[in-house]
């Protein structure tokens, strides 16, 4: 979904998205059941969740000596090894789907090195393309939608 700004080499390389401290644990990808069940039918049957009612958590350890925690379904040598079929946030990295005072709105994470090096206009307008593809995904799994956080530039507002 997000190759239009990111391709998967540039991806493969950083994998900063797939790697979380203990004050950024709120970005862990939300994982619904149809991808709960991938997960432990093919991809990793031993893999832990928490499980949150109506939806999961991907249980991850913690760096020995490190406060970080990279995602079980890492592979360090070859990346994400659910391929194209990764959970929704990560699919949309680096976009987050955030609810700001009653009102969804796409923003964008600054942490991705990638995005960083593209013209403001060029993820504007991928994040507007996008944008009914995750506002429809938002109304049939509200809990991925995060409360705003300040700081996150907002590069699409859904229309009331």
């Amino acid at each position: 979904m997000i190759g239009k700004l990111l391709s998967r080499e540039e991806c493969a390389k950083c994998r900063l998205c797939c790697c979380f401290d203990s004050y950024d644990l709120w970005e862990t990808p939300i994982i619904e059941k149809s991808t709960h069940d991938r997960i432990i039918s093919g991809f990793r049957p031993d893999q832990e969740f928490l499980d949150l009612e109506d939806h999961y958590l991907l249980k991850m350890q913690k760096e020995p000596d490190r406060d970080l925690y990279y995602c079980s379904l890492l592979d360090h040598d070859k990346g994400c090894i659910m391929g194209t079929e990764k959970p929704f946030d990560c699919r949309i990295w680096p976009f987050r789907v955030m609810d700001l005072n009653g009102t969804r709105v796409i923003a964008l994470s600054t942490v991705c090195p990638v995005v960083q090096t593209r013209p403001l206009c060029e993820i504007q307008a991928v994040a507007k393309e996008l944008a009914p593809q995750i506002f429809a995904y938002a109304d049939r799994a509200p809990f991925a939608v995060k409360k705003y956080i300040s700081g996150y530039p907002i590069m699409v507002a859904e229309e009331c």
